[in-house]
């Protein structure tokens, strides 16, 4: 044969082959003939994930050899879940001929949305038997396919761009998402066997500030930055999913109104530990879970299904100084305080019966290694803020006539209040956790609020915090009465008190309490009328009506004598001073006369 011939006749033969190639390929994909590619392959995924899918511009050139989509269109119920566009497969050749079989899929665009994508669905065949054939078929042909594009994932109105990279085969695969159009963007691989039925998931450096909108409509959480380290194993079998986590968010930002009333910074999140999900009983649980907030670091425990929820959290041996610096504001400027708390709280509900809640604390050696407060032990001028941001200047101290000093307010006066309002005043540290566990056990029980704080509490409130009622604010409360009880006397706290706090609209101090009410001074007066003046503390404008109306109502008086009750049971109001106290009524001032 001549070599002209040969020229030509191999020439020939590379066009056969190349056509025979592109046939078999297209063969190969659709499971059907060229004509009819578009609607066999929809037929194809429909009937096996029933997604609805529409291919256009579908062509193939045959040097090299490659199919080009212009564009493929999935979607479910009418709506759009993904859309992949101008997409081109290679290796073609060596996916037919060579034992390497791999082929690479590269869209220049791709959109999907995430949201719809998750709600959508999916219809796996469950057919067995034609899940064995298949197996059977595939058992001896490994393809691997790389995918790789630039995708935007749609989360409702929220994009996010990722420059994604895919390697699939039938044994398992690795996907790495890298943010897109940011110059520290953070990553995302995950690694998973379909054969052994495990992932391993790893972020490095994700932003949560790109998902807030996301996280806020799902939790109402406002995160405006943190950036978050993960790495999970998971794993499934009979039916449960096992996550093993170590979760890391550095420099956490974010807003809730019952958390704190301005965005609040947490240095570090962590959270290591084990989550299950039964997926047949809708399950999960997590059981000795390590949990650090900005360095303190507790074990929390949970469980959750439509039966019961319970959860359990145990603080470590807490440094008050690494607590201060964890919710630090304003109000602790010089702050330098010794000791450490101890902490333990457990929820459990068992179907539709009241929830069972329980705080148990400790707290170990407090003391004050600074002279912050020794302002407190004289004559200071306190500040009053009213809710509407009306402010009142009080002296506390002799240069103030309304100014009582602890030595002449009388002891039933002074036991009404301790009884009334704080009975363990005299022995706790400045926090009393008995009353705190009961408060909140009254709180779900009776569904409405009761405060449980002590009187030094009360005064921290009064003395450096604002009238917000967040979560942040009564643990600031909470630091602060350590610190009062540590650095003042008990007598000196009480005078404080008695001084500044408002007993009716308007009306602040013990002198202008007693003389508001019964025309008095402290000293004169009486057990009933010092239990009244206890029992209006904690809300002295809702309980001002009584005295408009010049009106103790039945029910009151039964609360009046409880206190007297108990001043007398506990030794600090005589036999005969109670019941001639329970033979008194509560009778006013009458107003006087321009």
């Amino acid at each position: 044969m001549s070599k002209k011939l040969k020229k030509i006749f191999t020439a020939i033969l590379f066009l056969l082959v190349s056509a025979v190639i592109v046939i078999f390929a297209i063969e190969k994909v659709s499971k059907g003939k060229i004509d009819g590619f578009s609607s066999k392959a929809n037929a194809l995924i429909k009937a096996r994930y029933g997604i609805d899918t529409e291919i256009s511009g579908l062509d193939f050139s045959l040097f090299p050899p490659r199919i080009f989509v212009k564009k493929a269109v999935f979607s479910h119920g009418g709506n759009e879940l993904a859309v992949i566009e101008k997409c081109s497969l290679r290796n073609l050749r060596k996916l037919l001929f060579s034992d390497e079989k791999k082929l690479k899929i590269t869209c220049m665009n791709s959109r999907i949305h995430a949201d719809k994508a998750l709600k959508a669905p999916i219809l796996l065949n469950k057919d067995k038997k034609q899940e064995k054939e298949k197996n059977e078929n595939s058992r001896n042909i490994d393809v691997s396919i790389d995918f790789s594009t630039d995708a935007d994932f749609i989360f409702g109105s929220v994009t996010q761009s990722f420059k994604t990279d895919l390697t699939v085969s039938s044994s398992g695969g690795k996907a790495l998402f890298e943010e897109s159009g940011k110059e520290n963007g953070g990553t995302a691989e995950i690694i998973f066997s379909l054969k052994e039925r495990t992932a391993s998931v790893r972020l490095d450096g994700i932003d949560l500030n790109d998902f807030h909108e996301i996280i806020k409509n799902k939790t109402s959480f406002d995160i405006s930055k943190g950036k978050t380290s993960a790495f999970s194993e998971i794993s499934e079998k009979d039916g449960k999913i096992f996550l093993q986590n170590d979760i890391t968010v550095h420099d956490l930002t974010f807003f809730h109104p019952l958390i704190d009333s301005q965005p609040f910074t947490l240095p570090l999140f962590r959270f290591k530990g084990e989550v299950t999900f039964d997926k047949n009983e809708k399950s999960a649980e997590t059981k000795d879970a390590e949990l650090s907030l900005g360095g303190i670091n507790a074990i929390f425990s949970g469980s959750y299904s439509k039966e019961s929820k319970e959860f359990s959290i145990k603080t470590e041996s807490a440094n008050l100084n690494k607590l201060e610096t964890l919710i630090h504001d304003e109000a602790f400027e010089g702050y330098l305080f010794g000791g450490t708390l101890e902490l333990f709280a457990e929820y459990s509900q068992e179907g539709d019966e009241p929830p069972v809640f329980s705080i148990v604390g400790n707290l170990i050696e407090p003391k004050q290694l600074s002279e912050r407060m020794d302002y407190l032990k004289l004559p200071f001028e306190y500040t009053w803020t009213n809710e509407d941001g009306s402010t009142r200047k009080i002296f506390v101290g002799e240069r103030n006539f309304d100014f009582t000093p602890i030595s002449l307010i009388p002891d039933h006066l002074i036991w009404a209040v301790v009884v009334s309002e704080d009975a363990g005043f005299f022995v706790h540290k400045g926090v009393d956790f008995q009353e705190l566990d009961a408060a909140v056990k009254d709180n779900i029980k009776k569904h409405k609020l009761r405060g449980g704080s002590t009187i030094t509490q009360q005064l921290a409130k009064n003395l450096f915090l604002n009238r917000d009622k967040t979560l942040l604010r009564k643990f600031r409360e909470v630091l602060l009465a350590i610190e009062l009880d540590a650095a003042l006397s008990k007598e000196r706290l009480l005078e404080i008190y008695f001084n500044i706090i408002e007993w009716a609209p308007g009306i602040f101090g013990i002198s202008q309490a007693a003389y508001y009410y019964f025309g008095k001074q402290p000293y004169q007066l009486t057990p009933i009328e010092s239990a009244y003046l206890a029992s209006v503390i904690p809300g002295p404008a809702k309980y001002h009506y009584m005295f408009l109306s010049k009106n103790v109502t039945e029910n009151w008086y039964k609360s009046l004598f409880r206190i007297l009750s108990i001043m007398n049971e506990t030794g600090h109001l005589s036999t005969d001073d109670y019941f001639d106290a329970l033979q008194q009524s509560i009778i006013f001032r009458e107003p006087e006369e321009n």
